[in-house]
Order: structure tokens, then C-alpha cells, then sequence
């Protein structure tokens, strides 16, 4: 499909909505801008604000840049404002691939790349979007099988080797001490920790749109449900891109496309490259008895979060972290063994099923894992919805009384070669020929369009600093 869909489910992170969700500029469409963003998540904020201030603060800049992002639906109602939260980098798991595939240099060139998104996007969320709670936190990866377990403390001691500064806060915890200090089934064989970082992207994209909505607003315009149903070249009548939209046309010398699992709408081509998945996440209230800290009166304090690895045949996992506050809910998803590649699937279309609905096997694996994973004893009686502690109240919000507070699903991008695809799409790729040069500002690069998407799954890691790069390139910097 070239739109998304309207998702029948919704989003713990979406409640409430944002003052930007349904914002609309202007009432009309403006009928031209210097770049076209097509998507409102997290690369689209970072692309924009790096565009705009990076734009602001050149010497030549006479005329500001104008700049329209289109969405489809609403803001931040994508893979963003429907994932885990986590900023959770696989470095170790990933190197010794990497290095064999593409070599040491570049693989280790990647590895300082997903880590730099920590310290990059607790600095962003620090000046701009403090309700984001973006925070660091201790990741545990759990390991249930000995076969997996040791191919991991094997993985680690190859990338501990080659990058032994960047590998210094891992630690490996064995058996019953593992199963002690993180409170987890007898069933755990072992675990792998070292630090990581957690947000509310919902909050932390919103309060980033806003304020540049704030602060530019003559040069910068977001229109929510507005689609771009189609893009053609130039012609012999406009020599720009031409987006067509349901509030109508507008033109422009560069088109920024943002929509990750959905790039292939607009640029077909791409469509084998990158293709979608279905992945399931829940808001779970924790066991009675569950004590992340070790003490018998906190519950935690979000400074955890958990990645859970299965048998040496499942490929997926499971992951989850903590919100600081109120309920201290748990933030679950995974299930991937419910989801498949193929079109129909991946979309939640198979016969019988509601369109965009999680798939029932991974919804019953999110849903009732937790306590497996922690054990009966660690986790204790059932959390419900207390009165006076986020009691559930039709007129305040939409979850449910018992555990599992919230139930929802999204589609990501899976890429062929599970790395993201950035920078300038070819014409031939992109199926239309670019506007000529002369169509330019002698700030930018030549007119083209642009893309990041492709993440794998690993958008928290990835979406910022590749959407950063792109702002650069389409200002013509390095």
C-alpha cells in the first residue's frame, strides 16, 4: 500500500494525545516549498530541526528555508509513537557479522554510531522535552538456553577484544547469581548487562515538532491528515517535484521521504528492499511481589530495561523496560513468532483478521509471558488498577483494570541487508527524473530526493543521526 492504514489499536505512549496531534498549519496547502517531508516520527523531528537551526545559523542565510511535512494520519502515530521506548544499541551481538561482512573498520564505525544515539538523545530531550523522561538505564540481557547463552559470551569477548573502551560496562552474571540480582526465573541460565537508555518517543518527538512550530513559524508548516498520495517530475510545465494531496498540490525541489516501513509506497523500487513487519507491545501493570531493586517496598524506578532471548531457532526476542512513575507499568513487546514477511501477514490482513490487528499468538506470548520470564515466586499476585493509583475511569482514560493495561501493535521496516538505507535516491530508483539544478538555493544541494528508512527494528538507534545526516546533505554540508 502506498498509505498507512488507520491502526484499530491504540498506543499506551499516544494517550493523551499531543496539542500537535491533528495540527494543521494553515487552512489551505501552500502550492510551494523548498523541501517536502513526507512522515511526523522521530526522523522526521530530527531531520527538521536539524534543517532549521543548522539553516538559521549560516552566514547566507537571506531567505530562510521553507519546509512542509505531510502526514498521513496523525502526529507521531507511526512506528515512533508505537514502539518499546528502548534506545537500547546491538553492538556485541551484531560485530563479529559486521566485521566479516563489511570489515573491521566499518563495522566498528556502526557499532560507535548506534552508541552515539545515548548520550545524543538524553542531551536533545534535556533542552527540549523534559516529560519524555529520557533516561539511562541498566540493559539485562536474559538468556534462557546454555547454547544461545554461550554464543553470546562468545560474541562479546570478540567485540571486548576490538573495542575495549566501548565494551567496558558489559558484565556477565551466571546462574543463580543472575537469577538473584535481577530477580528472574530459575529458568535463566545467565545474563549480559552494560548501560542503555529509555524515553517516551511519543512525548519526546511532540514537544520537538512543537517547539519548532513555536520557532519558525513562517518557515516551517506540519499538515496532519494529509497524505501524498502521488509524486511526478518535472515537466513540461513545473520544473519541480510535483506531491499530490487530498487538500491538493504543492511543489517542491526536494522530497524527504521519512515513512520508513512505508517508503515503498512512493518509491516502488524500494520496495523489495525494505518491507514491513508486524511487531506487538503491551502496557503491563508489574507483579505484587516483583521488586527490580532488590528491597521489599520498590517496585522500580525505570532504570532497568530487559531484552529476553529464547532458543537457538527463534531468531526474534522480547523486550522490556520500565516507566519511572505513576503505575511504574511495564512497557512489553516482542512476540515476534507470530509475524511473518509476507504482504499479508505483515500487515495484519490474513483471512479472518481485522486490518492493522496484532497477530492472536504473538498477542497471547506478550500477554502472558512476564511472569515465566520472572517466575511464579518473583512475581507474585496479579497488579490491578488501584483506586487513587492510576485507577482506570472510562472518563480518564481507555485501559483496561487488570495486568495488561494496553494491547497494540505497528508495523516497522525490516532492510534486506538489516542496515538503513541513507541519503539521495537515484532517479532510476526513484522512478522520475530530478528537477534541474538551476531550481535550487545556493545553499542546498542539487534538487533530489532523500530517504532514510530501513531500520530493523532498531529506529531508537538509528532514525536520529541517519535523518541528521540527510538535513546536512540537503544543505549541501558534510
Amino acid at each position: 500500500p502506498t498509505l498507512p492504514f488507520q491502526e484499530p489499536t491504540q498506543s499506551f505512549w499516544t494517550y493523551p494525545p499531543s496539542s500537535i496531534a491533528t495540527y494543521t498549519s494553515q487552512d489551505s496547502l501552500p502550492t510551494h516549498a523548498d523541501i517536502v517531508v513526507i512522515g511526523s516520527g522521530i526522523s522526521s523531528a530530527s531531520f527538521a530541526r536539524t534543517l532549521l537551526e543548522v539553516d538559521q545559523e549560516r552566514d547566507d542565510a537571506s531567505r530562510p528555508l521553507h519546509v512542509v511535512m505531510l502526514e498521513a494520519q496523525e502526529t507521531c502515530s507511526g512506528a515512533t509513537g508505537r514502539n518499546g521506548g528502548h534506545i537500547n544499541p546491538p553492538l556485541y551481538h551484531d560485530y563479529e557479522d559486521l566485521k566479516q561482512s563489511i570489515g573491521t573498520r566499518a563495522a566498528q564505525q556502526i557499532m560507535r554510531f548506534r552508541l552515539a544515539h545515548l548520550e545524543v538523545l538524553a542531551k536533545v530531550a534535556d533542552a527540549e522535552a523534559d516529560s519524555a523522561d529520557c533516561r539511562e538505564v541498566q540493559a539485562v540481557d536474559v538468556f534462557f538456553d546454555g547454547v544461545v547463552f554461550a554464543e553470546a559470551k562468545r560474541k562479546l569477548s570478540v567485540y571486548k577484544a576490538d573495542l575495549p573502551q566501548e565494551a567496558k560496562a558489559y558484565e556477565v552474571w551466571e546462574g543463580a547469581n543472575a537469577q538473584k540480582t535481577f530477580n528472574l526465573s530459575p529458568l535463566a541460565v545467565g545474563c549480559i548487562t552494560t548501560r542503555a537508555g529509555a524515553v517516551h518517543p511519543y512525548r519526546f518527538v511532540t514537544s520537538i515538532l512543537s517547539r519548532l512550530l513555536a520557532d519558525y513559524p513562517k518557515h516551517f508548516h506540519l499538515y496532519t491528515r494529509t497524505p501524498c498520495t502521488s509524486i511526478t517530475g518535472p515537466s513540461t510545465t513545473t520544473p519541480f517535484y510535483t506531491l499530490n494531496t487530498p487538500r491538493g498540490q504543492l511543489s517542491a525541489s526536494h522530497v524527504v521521504h521519512l515513512t520508513n516501513a512505508y517508503v515503498g509506497g512512493l518509491i516502488p523500487r524500494l520496495a523489495n528492499a525494505i518491507y514491513r513487519v508486524r511487531e506487538t507491545m503491551s502496557t503491563q501493570r508489574p507483579g505484587r511481589g516483583l521488586h527490580f531493586q532488590g528491597t521489599s517496598n520498590v517496585k522500580g524506578d525505570g532504570r532497568r530495561s530487559y531484552v529476553f532471548f529464547d532458543s537457538p531457532q527463534r531468531k526474534g526476542f522480547d523486550y522490556l523496560t520500565q516507566l519511572p512513575n505513576g503505575e511504574r507499568e511495564l512497557m512489553f513487546g516482542g512476540g515476534l513468532e507470530g509475524t511473518a514477511q509476507d504482504s499479508g501477514a505483515a500487515e495484519g490482513c490474513s483471512p479472518g483478521k481485522a486490518r492493522g490487528m496484532y497477530d492472536v499468538h504473538s498477542a497471547a506470548h506478550v500477554s502472558g509471558a512476564l511472569p515465566i520470564y520472572f517466575g511464579a515466586t518473583n512475581w507474585g499476585a496479579e497488579g490491578v488498577s488501584v483506586e487513587g493509583e492510576g485507577a482506570d475511569d472510562d472518563e480518564r482514560d481507555p485501559w483496561a483494570a487488570g495486568r495488561v493495561k494496553a494491547l497494540w501493535s505497528g508495523v516497522l521496516s525490516v532492510s534486506v541487508d538489516e542496515l538503513p538505507w541513507v541519503g539521495r535516491v537515484p532517479p532510476r530508483i526513484a522512478g522520475r527524473m530530478s528537477p534541474p539544478n538551476t531550481n535550487s538555493s545556493p545553499r542546498m544541494a542539487r534538487p533530489g530526493e532523500w530517504v532514510a528508512a530501513g531500520y530493523s527494528g532498531e529506529g531508537m538507534v538509528h532514525a536520529w543521526l541517519c535523518s541528521r545526516a540527510v538535513a546536512l546533505m540537503v544543505l549541501g554540508l558534510e
